[in-house]
């Protein structure tokens, strides 16, 4: 099986696909709330836990990279080619991105970090959702290996989530500008927060 193919094996069941989007939204609204905040790290990778706590370790990791994308793919996009699109320029517009792209020069070693680390960040997934997708005919649960891989699958999760909390902060400081973002933020998160009760 390929990586994505396996969203089902994890514990995600995609024939409700609206409540799979509205829990990856509530994550994504959570990361957000918390990067404009400037809420620690650990302690919104521990809120995101604690969010996902019935699920499986590359289920938990599957959701947060899915509301991670839904929170800054559209920044990516727009950045990649607002030049090109004239929708994608104006959409970039609303978004302040042109004053963002007019510094990129200086910017341009911030940029390529994060896209490293979202790079590492998915290699991680697809490793941590493949390992599990191990046939258990050709490896035993007393092979040594695969105890000592199995027992690094929660770290290498957490790190990755707690990567995922990083770039939001990054990206969340370069595309904020103003009070008008903060309260479409907190307003989103609460309205969210009241519809998921």
């Amino acid at each position: 099986m390929s990586f994505n193919s396996n969203i089902w094996y994890i514990g995600i069941d995609l024939k409700n696909r609206w409540q799979f989007l509205n829990f990856a939204f509530l994550i994504a609204m959570q990361i957000a709330y918390k990067a404009l905040g400037g809420t620690d790290a650990h302690a919104t990778t521990v809120s995101l836990f604690n969010m996902l706590t019935s699920y499986s370790w590359d289920a938990k990791l599957v959701l947060t990279l899915s509301a991670f994308a839904l929170n800054y793919g559209e920044f990516w996009l727009l950045a990649q080619i607002s030049s090109s699109n004239q929708l994608a320029k104006s959409m970039a517009i609303l978004r302040q991105l042109p004053s963002i792209m007019e510094h990129s020069g200086p910017l341009k070693p911030r940029f390529d970090a994060i896209n490293n680390l979202i790079k590492v960040m998915m290699d991680v997934a697809r490793c941590v959702v493949e390992f599990k997708d191990l046939p258990p005919a050709y490896i035993s649960n007393e092979v040594p290996a695969l105890s000592t891989a199995m027992a690094h699958i929660p770290t290498a999760v957490y790190w990755t989530m707690r990567s995922v909390v990083a770039c939001a902060a990054q990206i969340t400081s370069l595309t904020t500008k103003g009070h008008e973002y903060a309260f479409l933020v907190h307003h989103l998160y609460t309205t969210s927060c009241m519809y998921s009760l």
